[in-house]
């Protein structure tokens, strides 16, 4: 099953590679271009939400699953990079998540500042709920050794459904490790908690997959 969702993201992978070296190639020809498309496997994602009342009671709920996704980075020049994202989760046959990120950034040596449009789908069979909206951050990485590379971002995440805002912060801590000039390993942690009113919502994902670099 898990070989079927890692092998099932390598295809997505390469067409989206391929896509982004084709739409922006002719614009950065004379440009050094530098990037990298993951597919990888989720072993481990949660959804946690909790509901309280007027009294103060609360209703809690968790469930997890696994999943997989496909994501990459393209840099038009030694500062400006767009990045992208598709995620698809399945939550213990109970809900099925798919989420879709696409934006640009500003980078340093260290650190950058990025912007992403992000939409959250989450369909339990019977109805399916949609948010989309925008999340801002604050990214580094860092290289311990050489191939070896420590990485982490913070950020605000912002998402309307049907007029209503949730909102809340996003990080993410993670390891990249380079095996050769094309290829490299990756693996990471996010946590995204949102709130509205009286609702708090938790999307955890713990990822781990196959880097092609370009």
């Amino acid at each position: 099953m898990r070989l079927k969702l890692l092998l099932s993201a390598v295809a997505p992978a390469a067409v989206l590679a391929g896509a982004l070296l084709a739409m922006f190639a002719p614009a950065a020809q004379a440009q050094s271009l530098a990037g990298f498309v993951d597919a990888y496997y989720l072993p481990w994602t949660e959804l946690k939400s909790k509901v309280e009342d007027d009294n103060g009671n609360s209703i809690s709920n968790t469930t997890d699953g696994d999943g997989y996704g496909v994501k990459g980075l393209l840099r038009l020049n030694e500062n400006i990079a767009f990045d992208g994202e598709y995620q698809s989760a399945n939550y213990d046959g109970s809900a099925d998540r798919d989420s879709y990120r696409a934006g640009a950034g500003y980078y340093w040596r260290y650190f950058g500042i990025a912007a992403d449009y992000i939409n959250e789908s989450v369909d339990d069979g019977t109805t399916s709920e949609d948010a989309d909206g925008v999340g801002i951050y604050l990214r580094t990485s860092w290289l311990a050794i050489k191939g070896l590379a420590f990485t982490g971002a913070v950020g605000y995440v912002r998402l309307d459904r049907d007029g209503d805002t949730y909102d809340g912060l996003e990080y993410n801590v993670g390891l990249d490790v380079r095996l050769n000039d094309f290829l490299g390993l990756f693996a990471d942690y996010r946590s995204t908690d949102l709130s509205h009113s009286n609702f708090d919502l938790r999307l955890s994902d713990a990822r781990a997959g196959l880097r092609l670099v370009f």
